[in-house]
C-alpha cells in the first residue's frame, strides 16, 4: 500500500485569525514577530525602518502556506523621503545576521514600518520588490506606527495584490526572543485580549515546571540517602575488620605467652597425679570382730589385736595387712621401673643427639679445615661452566667429582652445595 495522502500542512493549534480567510494564500505569523513589526516605528532622524521576513513555504494541492517566525532590521538602507536603497553591504551585513540567530531560515519577503499616521503606499517600493524580492509568495508588509494601519501584499501567480488576512499562532520562539532581547528598542507588549488558550499554556507550563522542580528534589534526596548509607555500610565493615585483626593478634600474643614446653611439662605432670591417684587408692574395710585402723600403717607393721578376740578375727586381720603391703610394694615396683625406663630413653636421646652431632657432613668439615671453598649451584649452571669460570680451565673437574663423591660430572642440581679446591 502506498502512503496516506495529507491534504494540510502540519498546522500549528493555537492561532488566531485577523481579518478573513484568503482562499489563495495562507499566511500565518508568530505572536512575537507580530508584537515586533506592531510596535517598531522610526525614531530621531529615522524616516522608515525596513527588514526582512523570515520563516519557510510549504505547498499542499496548489495552495501556498507561509509560516513567518523571524523579522530582522536592515541597516543602512533608507534615505531622506522615505526612499529604500539596498547595497551589497548591506546584503552581506544581513546574511551574517541571518545565519547567526535565524539559522535554516528563508527570506520571504520584506517589511517597512513608518511613523504614526504615514500613508505607505506599494507603488512606491514596486520597483525594489521585483528586484530584490521577486517571484511568486513574496510578502510586503506595510505599517504606519504603533498600532497603526497595516496592510500585507504578496506576489502570485494572478499579479500582486492585498491580502485579506492571516493567522497569528503562539509557540515557544526562541529566536525572535533573543533578537528582541538584543536589540533592546522593543519590548513585547501583551494584546488587551483575555486568550484563554494563551493563559491555559502557561498554567501548563508553570504546572509542569513545578513538577520538575519536585522531582529534582526527590532524586536529590534520594542519592543523599543513598551515599549516607553506603558510607555507614563501610564504616561498620572496616570496623568489623579491625576488630577481627584484633582478635587474632590478641590470640597469637596469648599463645605466645605460654612456650610449648612449659604446655606439655604442664600436661605430663597432670597426666602423672590422676595415675598416682588411681594407683594409691587403697579401700579400708570394715571387718566384723571390732578391728579398727588407729593409726598410719607402715610397711612392716601389723594392727594390735584386742584381747578376747576369736584366732578367726586374727588371722582374717593378718591376711589383710599382708595383702595391703604387697599391693603398695607391687605399686612402688611399678614407679620404680617406669622411672628407670624414662631415664634410659633420655639417655639414649642424648647419645643419639650426640651421635648426630659428630657426623657432620663432609664438606662443612673440610671448609673448616680452609682447603676447600663451598659453592652452591644455581639454576642451570654445569660443572664444566663452573670449572671454567674457577679456574678458566676443565682440567679439574675430574678433581671436584672425587671431593664431592660425585660418579657422574654431569648430574648436579640447583641448591647442590659443592667444595671447590
Amino acid at each position: 500500500m502506498g502512503e496516506l495522502y495529507n491534504p494540510s500542512p502540519n498546522l500549528p493549534r493555537n492561532i488566531r485569525q485577523i481579518g478573513e480567510r484568503d482562499q489563495v494564500v495562507k499566511l500565518y505569523v508568530e505572536d512575537y514577530v507580530n508584537t515586533y513589526l506592531k510596535r517598531l516605528y522610526p525614531a530621531g532622524g529615522q524616516e522608515l525602518r525596513v527588514g526582512v521576513l523570515l520563516g519557510s513555504l510549504e505547498i499542499y494541492d496548489g495552495t501556498p502556506y507561509i509560516f513567518i517566525d523571524g523579522a530582522l532590521e536592515m541597516e543602512d538602507v533608507t534615505e531622506y523621503g522615505k526612499k529604500v536603497v539596498f547595497s551589497e553591504l548591506a546584503w552581506k551585513k544581513t546574511c551574517q545576521s541571518m545565519e547567526q540567530l535565524f539559522p535554516r531560515r528563508s527570506v520571504l519577503g520584506w517589511f517597512l514600518c513608518g511613523r504614526p499616521g504615514d500613508d505607505l503606499s506599494p507603488l512606491n517600493y514596486w520597483k525594489q520588490h521585483v528586484q530584490y524580492f521577486g517571484g511568486p509568495n513574496k510578502l510586503m508588509y506595510l505599517s504606519s506606527g504603533a498600532d497603526g494601519d497595516e496592510t500585507i501584499y504578496i506576489t502570485s501567480e494572478d499579479g500582486f495584490y492585498r491580502l485579506k488576512g492571516y493567522s497569528i499562532y503562539y509557540e515557544r520562539n526562541q529566536m525572535m526572543q533573543d533578537y528582541m532581547v538584543l536589540r533592546k528598542d522593543i519590548k513585547r507588549i501583551e494584546t488587551d485580549t483575555n486568550d484563554k488558550v494563551i493563559e491555559e499554556f502557561r498554567k501548563r507550563m508553570d504546572e509542569h515546571k513545578g513538577d520538575l522542580t519536585g522531582r529534582y528534589q526527590r532524586v536529590s534526596i534520594l542519592r543523599g540517602m543513598c551515599m549516607a548509607m553506603s558510607v555507614v555500610i563501610l564504616a561498620g565493615g572496616i570496623v568489623m575488620f579491625n576488630n577481627y585483626e584484633r582478635m587474632r593478634d590478641m590470640e597469637s600474643v596469648i599463645a605466645s605467652a605460654i612456650p610449648a614446653r612449659a604446655e606439655q611439662i604442664l600436661i605430663g605432670k597432670q597426666g602423672t597425679k590422676k595415675d598416682s591417684k588411681k594407683e594409691s587408692q587403697v579401700v579400708v574395710e570394715e571387718a566384723e570382730g571390732g578391728v579398727y585402723p588407729t593409726e598410719a600403717v607402715k610397711q612392716e607393721t601389723m594392727a594390735p589385736t584386742l584381747p578376747g578376740q576369736g584366732g578367726e578375727s586374727q588371722t582374717q586381720a593378718a591376711a589383710e595387712t599382708k595383702a595391703a603391703a604387697e599391693t603398695q610394694a607391687a605399686a612402688e615396683t611399678k614407679a620404680a621401673s617406669e622411672t628407670q625406663a624414662a631415664e634410659t630413653k633420655a639417655a639414649s636421646e642424648t647419645q643419639a643427639a650426640a651421635q648426630e652431632t659428630k657426623a657432620a657432613p663432609k664438606e662443612t668439615e673440610a671448609a673448616a679445615t680452609g682447603n676447600y671453598r663451598v659453592r652452591v649451584v644455581q639454576e642451570g649452571e654445569t660443572l664444566y661452566g663452573i670449572c671454567l669460570e674457577e679456574y678458566q680451565s676443565v682440567n679439574r673437574v675430574k678433581e671436584i667429582c672425587e671431593i664431592n663423591g660425585l660418579d657422574d660430572e654431569n648430574k648436579i642440581v640447583a641448591g647442590q652445595k659443592l667444595l671447590l679446591p
